[in-house]
């Protein structure tokens, strides 16, 4: 993600660092065509590379792909380089499909949310594939990437906005043979609009994220409503963590407002042509800022009380306060639409 706020401020050391990246994703793929979620370089050993951990980190392959397809479209990268992997990792994606459906199904901590309890057809990861073959169909010629592009398109239209469109404020977060996840999405919803994969669905969303936080003069945070103890998804909440339990409400994933997903989502709204309200998030934004005076790039704030958590120095959430900066006069269409 910050390489590709490089490739939108057009800074050289920031891209060239974007295709650093990708090679080493690249080089480090697996057998089967999976990448790595992470990978370290080592002096004279080969690299550390982890899939994921308590389930497989399925968005390092669609964010890949998508880092490649925009890498090539400003010549920062030689599509013909990467060929080869992208088609392998496209192959594993399919074979993840398995039932011919268009949809992928996603474990328990398969994502960036590594933490949170929701699984099955996770609607962020139908759109980051999606749009990533609707990307790569233009810079490799591949018109059957397109069309499947379009299916999944197609699909998600159907699926994630189960009744009627009219009684409903924002697409469901996943669902699977036993649940629906009846919940607000930020990251999926910010990626819909901007990947102009489901229009209708994406403006309802906007529309709802602007009367529901924007003009009540909040932030929005990555999933809402928040678990509250006592609620009936807590204790799978409570018990699931990979090293301690982060997930207070209005902490972490159940409630954080993450820097990151507001940048995505001032460029959704800077995509969308919704000039009033990126000029609220933005004034929203620097007010956080503002009352966090010794901000250290921590990857979430408080959603109740503005408090700065998390990991501090986070190269994401940096990119998420530059893509706030630059939406307002980003050529949003020029890099990521088809």
């Amino acid at each position: 993600m910050a390489g590709i706020a490089g490739l939108l401020l057009g800074d050289v050391r920031v891209t060239a660092g974007l295709a650093h990246t990708l090679e080493g994703l690249r080089d480090t793929q697996g057998a089967e065509g999976q990448i790595a979620s992470n990978f370290e370089l080592r002096d004279g050993q080969p690299p550390h590379v982890s899939f994921g951990s308590l389930a497989p980190r399925i968005d390092g392959a669609t964010w890949y792909l998508v880092g490649v397809a925009l890498a090539a479209r400003r010549g920062a990268i030689n599509p013909d380089d990467f060929e080869d992997s992208v088609h392998a990792t496209v192959r594993v994606l399919d074979a993840l499909e398995y039932n011919g459906r268009h949809l992928i199904y996603i474990p328990t901590g398969g994502n960036w949310a590594d933490e949170y309890i929701y699984d099955g057809y996770i609607l962020y990861d139908q759109v980051l594939r999606a749009w990533a073959l609707r990307l790569l169909g233009v810079t490799y010629e591949e018109h059957a990437w397109a069309e499947k592009a379009a299916r999944i398109a197609a699909r998600i239209d159907e699926s994630f906005w189960p009744t009627a469109r009219s009684a409903r404020c924002h697409p469901i977060a996943s669902f699977s043979p036993v649940v629906r996840r009846d919940i607000f999405d930020l990251a999926a919803c910010s990626l819909l609009a901007l990947s102009d994969l489901a229009p209708a669905m994406s403006h309802a969303a906007l529309d709802w994220i602007t009367t529901e936080f924007l003009d009540a003069g909040k932030l929005p945070p990555a999933f809402h409503p928040v678990i509250d103890e006592g609620d009936a998804d807590w204790p799978a909440l409570r018990r699931y963590h990979l090293h301690e339990f982060r997930n207070r409400p209005y902490e972490y994933h159940n409630g954080g407002i993450w820097p990151i997903w507001l940048g995505w989502l001032a460029l959704a709204l800077a995509h969308t042509e919704r000039t009033a309200a990126l000029e609220t998030l933005r004034q929203l934004a620097a007010a956080q800022l503002t009352a966090t005076p010794s901000y250290g790039f921590e990857e979430y704030f408080h959603g109740a009380t503005g408090q700065a958590l998390g990991t501090p120095h986070m190269a994401y959430s940096a990119t998420g306060i530059v893509f706030l900066e630059v939406a307002a006069h980003a050529d949003t269409r020029a890099l990521f639409s088809t």
